[in-house]
């Protein structure tokens, strides 16, 4: 079976093109720019991407037993149960209401992972981020680029923006985000969009809701209508009604012409090259928009797809741009926030102890719009 799987050092699986150091430069700049831009409208530093903060989650991550060969690698190639800590978020780079379709995302922080990391810290932590939908428009620097320098021309002209999306070559990957379905977030699928270092092999990640309760609103989609909020309202009232539970599945690459790594705008085609699960991850009721926790992965922690095992290690143009950019976004947003530095938790006892919000009632109740839809 091992056969049928590509190494992940095997001639073509990266290729990196020319001047491309140059030009995951000039996007870093880009981003950098755009943070400040957000700055000025919010008088607060932001990340580049995945500004939005939509819900925090503690729960378990479980690495399933009996595992084949293929799928036994890095952190999988044992079972066991680790702490993890997750966030929801939405990523586009400015901030939108939630009643707009937009792309969302998690990002998660593994606990008590052993293995040589990629940045050699010792705090046993793995990184894992994941987007709605199994592309992404920011395909390779270079596109990257271009598409980051049409919005910082129109920041404050949207239309326009669409408009140049639309005229590109490859509009319908870049007009993608504006037509991804307005799901509440405890029922979407999540993806790694990227490829990475899968022990011996190369893999992309995917994130699916398990509990029958999420099953039940994948089809349920936001009204243009409902509050801006009502994503994080939303989520915060399924999370404190139910357990929450979603598999942990890899992609493996088993051929480059099908499945490029260099190129993120290609999707790897789920019925030939299927998701297998490796593991899931469970969330008892609880709070998902405690302050504390909330404001402390805003400001103070970072998730970064670098940060883990180095048998995990990120693979392809976007994921070398994503090394440089995050990395220098990160010291900006600090920076500008007052901090010295981002603090890696070591365990879930360095979460903040959660106090719950007071209860404000809004005029217009966003919780009371998903009872009234369940």
């Amino acid at each position: 079976m091992s056969d049928k799987y590509i190494k992940w050092d095997a001639p073509g699986v990266e290729v990196v093109q020319p001047g491309e150091k140059e030009k995951i430069q000039e996007v870093s700049n880009q981003f950098q720019r755009m943070q400040m831009m957000n700055f000025n409208e919010h008088h607060h530093c932001l990340r580049g991407t995945h500004l939005k903060t939509q819900g925090c989650v503690m729960g378990k991550f479980y690495v399933n037993d009996n595992l084949p060969a293929h799928l036994a690698q890095g952190m999988f190639a044992k079972p066991g149960a680790y702490d993890v800590i997750m966030r929801y978020s939405s990523l586009t780079p400015k901030l939108v209401p939630d009643n707009i379709p937009a792309p969302r995302g998690i990002g998660m922080k593994i606990f008590g992972v052993e293995g040589e990391k990629i940045w050699g810290e010792d705090k046993h932590t793995q990184d894992w981020t994941m987007n709605n939908y199994p592309v992404l428009e920011l395909r390779d620097p270079k596109t990257t680029n271009e598409i980051a320098d049409s919005l910082e021309r129109n920041w404050d002209d949207l239309p326009t923006f669409a408009k140049e999306c639309a005229a590109r070559p490859d509009a319908e990957l870049a007009c993608l985000p504006a037509r991804l379905p307005r799901q509440h977030m405890f029922a979407m699928p999540e993806y790694s969009q990227s490829a990475y270092r899968f022990g011996d092999y190369v893999a992309k990640f995917g994130v699916f809701p398990l509990g029958e309760e999420q099953k039940k609103w994948e089809d349920k989609l936001i009204g243009e209508n409902e509050p801006i909020n009502i994503i994080s309202q939303g989520l915060r009232d399924f999370h404190m009604k139910h357990k929450v539970t979603y598999s942990f599945c890899a992609q493996l690459l088993q051929n480059l012409d099908d499945q490029p790594v260099d190129d993120i705008g290609i999707e790897w085609d789920a019925n030939k090259y299927p998701f297998e699960q490796l593991g899931y991850l469970e969330f008892e009721p609880q709070d998902s928009w405690l302050p504390e926790f909330r404001v402390w992965w805003d400001d103070r922690i970072t998730v970064n797809s670098w940060h883990g095992l180095k048998v995990h290690q990120p693979l392809g143009g976007t994921n070398r741009m994503r090394r440089v950019v995050y990395a220098e976004s990160r010291k900006l947003r600090l920076r500008v926030n007052g901090h010295k530095d981002y603090i890696e938790p070591a365990s879930v006892n360095e979460v903040p102890a959660p106090v719950a919000p007071p209860q404000v009632p809004a005029r217009q109740s966003a919780i009371s719009t998903v009872e009234a839809a369940a």
